[in-house]
């Protein structure tokens, strides 16, 4: 496919950050070769001395893709990108009653030549062989926009120029593809590439402002402006590049971001201040704080997204994986001719012998029923503990204390083995709302409770509840804030009152589970409002929140459960809270802990064997 790029963008930042990005400063690493933008060549990577950017993009937007003769896929540029020079936001906006305003951004966001009247540019002699058109609008306006269509390596050179890089690290040209010894050897230093560019080049044409009023409209619901809220929508919704394996892998080991989209650009970067839905935070701000201890990114980040990836390859929704977690997997042979069975198993294996923040999932459901997005790792059919079957905490998770009798191991057959003393039963209810509603085949009732769930998310405090008929609501409200899932059990110990319920987010139904003295410690970046600005806010610690991982017990054929060596699934989390709002008694783990594994909850020693 082809892309179309506005020049002289129009920034969604709320302030300038031209100046900080410019300034932004390189690792000591250099790659082993960089493209130098001012005359397009390929050079030795010592040579860029201030630094460098390198480039994130989808392939399949850089021409025609097309299935050679031995299977493989290769693309096949045309010369069809597209560089706007001219264009307005305004003019669109003011020839709205026209029919303006919907054929050119036809043309810009469909790339369509039969959408708008283009004229050939005169040239002149000993220019360039670019096709080159200028695009004319009604008699009721003056305005003029050239169209001009290029290679995507000129619009590479064009782009860089405008925003000022000087050189460039872009793969198709930076590695030796016909040389696989070489290209296996520089995806190993995927990680170091982007990790120590002054800031990755992100290239997402779904991304574009088509109401250029929505630059000063504040959206009601995120606090911020409509454009930025749109452009996320854009990016996390609409754009290829979100999808793919290794984009991921290219942003989590960034520490700055420049996304330029059709007509408008932002750069995201965890060091200035921000508008508070301008990016997922915990994607940008994982390799700073992978590297801060206690508080370091964890292995749930990356798979929140990961397993919701796709590549052309399978074997890259590893491999990209391995890349964010270089530490664990430094001494791994990059081949597309390993067993991708084998492939997996050591991956999943690897990750979670040296992180339990694995289990920390919960439900993939919509309050409607519906799936949030579709698994693209079930075909491999991986253990229940990789957490496949539901979707991870997207905040940095810490395993502050596990109270077990001895170190967690997988076994070859890709079993988990757990074993403690310490554990509880818990006989738990599913909620009125939700994909396990025991209302679930009457659509009026059930939606009558979703609408209240709705009305009480809308509610400003949550946190000092007086009317007990709303407490198990604002649980599962208070769930979904902090965590993003619906909870769809809740557990309300016997004797006890509503006000001690906690919710659950389970990915399948079951009546009884099994909670484990694995503790998850949550860290939410909180952000403090700029002094002057109503929009702008700069990251200020970390709220705390504490889950449990929920087990239960395998079935037979005959749906009763299995009594000979007992098997386990993990299906899901156990919200607690967060001590700082009186949820819990103690921020202390161990302390915590004692509260819920109380002296009847102490058995003899067992071995958990998790499927």
């Amino acid at each position: 496919m082809y892309i179309t790029y506005c020049r002289h963008q129009k920034s969604l930042n709320e302030v300038d950050t031209t100046e900080h990005r410019l300034n932004a400063t390189a690792g000591d690493y250099r790659p082993t070769y960089l493209m130098r933008v001012s005359d397009w060549k390929k050079v030795p990577g010592h040579e860029a001395k201030k630094g460098y950017c390198a480039l994130s993009y989808v392939w399949a937007q850089s021409g025609d893709v097309v299935q050679t003769k031995n299977g493989e896929y290769d693309c096949i540029d045309n010369g069809q990108h597209c560089i706007v020079e001219g264009y307005s936001y305004y003019d669109m906006d003011n020839n709205k009653n026209n029919d303006i305003y919907t054929r050119f951004k036809k043309r810009l966001f469909g790339n369509k030549r039969d959408s708008i009247t283009m004229v050939p540019t005169e040239k002149k002699e000993g220019s360039e062989k670019d096709e080159e058109y200028t695009v004319q609008f009604l008699p009721s306006t003056k305005s003029k926009a050239t169209i001009k269509y290029v290679t995507y390596e000129k619009f590479l050179q064009q782009l860089c120029n405008d925003f000022q890089i000087e050189y460039l690290w872009y793969d198709k040209r930076c590695i030796d593809q016909s040389n696989e010894k070489i290209k296996y050897q520089e995806i190993k230093q995927m990680h170091r590439i982007y990790g120590n560019a002054c800031y990755t080049v992100a290239f997402v044409p779904e991304v574009h402002v088509s109401d250029p009023n929505a630059f000063d409209m504040l959206n009601p619901v995120y606090g911020d402006t409509q454009v930025a809220v749109e452009a996320l929508g854009d990016m996390s919704q609409k754009s290829l590049w979100w999808k793919r394996s290794w984009t991921l892998e290219e942003t989590m080991v960034s520490k700055r971001l420049l996304l330029i989209g059709t007509n408008t650009y932002n750069f995201y970067t965890c060091d200035t201040p921000v508008t508070r839905y301008e990016f997922p935070t915990w994607m940008l701000d994982f390799v700073n704080r992978k590297q801060g201890g206690e508080e370091g990114g964890s292995v749930n980040q990356a798979l929140n997204q990961a397993h919701f990836r796709t590549s052309s390859k399978e074997h890259d929704k590893i491999f990209s994986l391995m890349n964010i977690f270089h530490d664990m997997f430094g001494g791994i042979e990059i081949n597309y001719k390993m067993d991708i069975k084998d492939i997996f198993n050591t991956f999943y294996r690897t990750i979670t012998t040296n992180d339990l923040s694995i289990l920390c999932f919960g439900s993939n459901f919509f309050l409607s029923g519906l799936e949030y997005r579709a698994n693209k790792m079930r075909s491999h059919h991986l253990p229940s503990w990789t957490g496949v079957s539901g979707r991870h905490l997207s905040d940095a998770i810490s395993t502050t204390t596990t109270w077990l009798q001895q170190q967690h191991f997988i076994s070859d057959d890709m079993l988990l083995h757990i074993t403690t003393k310490y554990y509880k039963t818990l006989l738990i209810k599913p909620y009125n709302h939700g994909h396990f509603s025991p209302l679930s085949h009457d659509n009026q009732l059930l939606n009558q409770h979703i609408a209240m769930f709705n009305k009480r998310h809308d509610a400003v405090d949550l946190y000092h509840i007086v009317e007990e008929n709303t407490a198990l609501l604002d649980w599962a409200v208070k769930m979904r804030n902090v965590s993003s899932f619906n909870a769809t059990h809740y557990y309300q110990p016997q004797g006890a009152s509503i006000m001690e319920t906690r919710p659950i987010s389970l990915t399948e139904d079951c009546k009884e589970c099994i909670i484990l003295p694995i503790l998850f410690k949550s860290y939410n970046l909180l952000v403090k409002s700029v002094e002057g600005s109503h929009k702008l806010s700069l990251p200020d610690g970390y709220s705390h929140d504490y889950y449990l991982p929920v087990f239960r017990k395998c079935m037979n054929d005959t749906n009763t459960i299995t009594t000979t060596q007992e098997r386990y699934k993990a299906i899901g989390i156990y919200y607690l809270g967060d001590p700082n709002n009186g949820d819990l008694s103690s921020s202390d783990p161990d302390e915590i802990l004692k509260t819920i594994f109380e002296q009847k909850a102490i058995h003899d020693i067992k071995e958990f064997i998790i499927e």
